[in-house]
C-alpha cells in the first residue's frame, strides 16, 4: 500500500464524504448508495457525462440480482483507498464500494463518444492500409494487435502527470526487441515531472537525447502498419492516450525520407519513389541558396542566353537577390500556414489563388523577377514531396540559414552551410543510436535498404543498428 493514501473504512457516510472531498466537491460526481436484496449496502460512484447509460444501467440491474454477476460484464479492479478510487472515476470508470468489506470495485463504464477509426489525414497512403489511429489508447492497442496478431507483442501500461494521471503504453516484440531499449525507455519516461500529457509531442520533448536541436529524434505516425515495421525492425512504440500519434523510437535520420507505402510497391517502383523523395529533400533545402550564390557571385557557371535572360529579368528589380528570395520564401511560409489553419473548403483554394495572384502582381510590380518565382515555387513542391513529420518543417527552415550563407560567401558559404549541417546530424544520438546510420557509422548492406528498397525476398536481416535480440527475419519452416 503506498504512503499517504486514505484506505475505506466501515463506514458508507465517511467514504462519501471523503471521496467528495478528495474530487473537490465537483458537481459532476455522482454518488448513490443501494440496498440489495441480500441485505448488503453499496455505494455506486461515477462522473456524469464519462459514463455510458447504458452500460451504467446494465450494470446496476445485474447488481440488484447478484454481485457474481458483474464478472463478466466488465473486467474489474480492486480499490482500496479513497485516491485510488478518485483515479478511475476520472478514466470513466464506476466505482463500486462495499463499505462492510472495506474494498470496492471499479468496472469499465467509460462512455465519451470518440472518432471511428478512419483514414489519417496527415498521412494519406495511394497503396494499403487505410486505418489510422484515434484519440482511445485501448482501441489503438487493439488496431495493432488486429494488423499484428502474435503472442509476442508486449503492451506495458505506465501514468505519467502530477495533476492528471495521463494513461500510455509502451509496446515492444518480446524476444526481438532490445530489453535495454525498453528499460532506457521506462527510466526517461517514469522521470517526466509534468502536470498533465495533451499530446504525445509532450512525452517526446522530455526524452530525447538532445532537446535544443532542430531534427526530430523520435518519429511520429498516425499509422498501425508503420508502427508495426518499426517494431519489427527492433524498435518501441509510446501509445499516449488522447492522441492519435504514436512515438516510434529510436529514430534516425535517413528514415525521415521513409514511408511505409514503398514496401506495398513493386521495389523499383519503391525504390525509384524514395530516391525521388532524398533528391527533392535536399533540393528544397539548396534550391534558393544555389540561386542567390549564382546570380551573386559565380555568373561564369551559367551558359551565356540563360545569363542574359536572368539579368534582363532582373533589370528592373531593386532588391538583391538575397532579399528577394527571402520575400518569395517568406510569402510562400504564409499562404502554406493560412493554407492549413482555414476551413478545408476553402483553404485550399484560398492558397492557390493567393499563390498566383501575388506572384503575378509581384513581377508585374517589379517586386520580383520570374525566375525568383519558379524557384520559389520549386522549392515549395520539392518540400510537399516529403513526409509530413517535423524533417519537412525543419529543411524548410534549413532554406533560410542555407540561402543566408550563400548571399555571403557563394558556394563556399553553401558547403560551409553543409558541413556545420553534417556535423550536427553526426553528434547526435536516439537513445544511444547514431542519428546518421547507417551512413555513419558505415553499413552497405543496411544502406541499401534505406536509400533504396530491397526486395522482400532479400531483405532476410534486420538492421544491427537497433541491436535486435534476433536479426534473422525469415524463420525456417521445420
Amino acid at each position: 500500500m503506498e504512503v499517504n493514501k486514505t484506505l475505506l473504512s466501515d463506514c458508507s457516510a465517511e467514504n462519501t464524504k471523503r471521496l467528495f472531498e478528495q474530487m473537490q466537491a465537483t458537481d459532476d460526481l455522482i454518488i448513490v448508495n443501494l440496498s440489495l436484496d441480500f441485505e448488503q449496502t453499496v455505494t455506486v460512484c461515477y462522473l456524469d457525462g464519462l459514463t455510458d447509460a447504458k452500460k451504467l444501467e446494465q450494470m446496476l440491474l445485474l447488481l440488484k440480482n447478484n454481485v457474481e454477476m458483474l464478472l463478466p460484464f466488465q473486467k474489474e479492479t480492486k480499490v482500496y483507498t479513497i485516491e485510488d478510487a478518485a483515479g478511475y472515476l476520472v478514466q470513466g470508470l464506476t466505482v463500486l464500494l462495499f463499505p462492510e468489506d472495506k474494498y470496492g470495485v471499479a468496472f469499465d463504464t467509460f462512455g465519451v463518444q470518440l472518432r471511428n477509426v478512419e483514414e489519417p489525414a496527415s498521412e494519406a497512403t495511394v497503396k494499403g492500409p487505410r486505418s489510422g489511429f484515434t484519440e482511445s489508447l485501448h482501441n489503438n492497442i487493439a488496431l495493432v494487435r488486429f494488423h499484428f496478431p502474435s503472442p509476442k507483442l508486449k503492451v506495458e501500461y505506465l501514468k505519467v502527470g502530477q495533476l492528471s494521471q495521463t494513461s500510455l503504453a509502451i509496446l515492444s516484440i518480446s524476444g526481438l526487441t532490445n530489453p535495454e531499449i525498453v528499460r532506457e525507455v521506462h527510466c526517461r519516461i517514469s522521470e517526466i515531472p509534468i502536470d498533465a500529457i495533451l499530446e504525445s509531442n509532450y512525452i517526446e520533448e522530455w526524452i530525447i537525447d538532445n532537446r535544443f536541436t532542430l531534427f526530430p529524434l523520435i518519429e511520429s505516425t498516425e499509422r498501425p502498419d508503420r508502427v508495426i515495421g518499426a517494431m519489427l525492425d527492433g524498435r518501441v512504440a509510446v501509445l499516449v492516450q488522447g492522441t492519435p500519434f504514436v512515438l516510434l523510437l529510436p529514430f534516425v535520420f535517413l528514415q525521415a525520407f521513409q514511408v511505409s507505402e514503398d514496401y506495398n510497391w513493386n521495389f523499383y517502383i519503391g525504390s525509384v519513389i524514395r530516391l525521388l523523395r532524398l533528391f527533392s529533400g535536399f533540393l528544397g533545402m539548396l534550391l534558393p541558396a544555389l540561386y542567390v550564390a549564382t546570380v551573386t557571385y559565380h555568373h561564369e557557371l551559367l551558359p551565356t542566353p540563360l545569363l542574359q535572360s536572368i539579368a534582363s529579368a532582373r533589370e528592373p528589380i531593386p532588391f538583391p537577390a538575397v532579399v528577394e528570395s527571402f520575400m518569395m520564401m517568406f510569402a510562400f511560409e504564409i499562404m502554406r500556414e493560412a493554407g492549413v489553419r482555414m476551413p478545408k473548403q476553402v483553404g485550399q483554394a484560398v492558397s492557390i489563388v493567393g499563390a498566383l495572384i501575388l506572384g503575378q502582381a509581384a513581377v508585374q510590380a517589379g517586386i520580383v523577377s520570374p525566375i525568383m518565382v519558379i524557384v520559389a515555387a520549386l522549392t515549395g513542391i520539392c518540400t510537399f514531396t516529403l513526409p509530413p513529420n517535423a524533417t519537412n518543417y525543419v529543411i524548410r527552415i534549413l532554406q533560410f540559414g542555407m540561402t543566408f550563407l550563400a548571399s555571403l560567401l557563394g558556394y563556399v558559404g553553401i558547403m560551409v552551410g553543409v558541413i556545420m549541417l553534417l556535423t550536427h546530424l553526426a553528434s547526435l544520438r536516439s537513445f544511444g543510436i547514431p542519428y546518421l546510420g547507417p551512413a555513419a557509422p558505415f553499413h552497405l548492406n543496411e544502406l541499401t535498404d534505406v536509400v533504396v528498397r530491397r526486395p522482400h525476398a532479400s531483405n532476410n536481416k534486420r538492421p544491427s543498428l537497433f541491436r535486435p535480440l534476433t536479426r534473422n527475419r525469415f524463420w525456417s519452416k521445420q
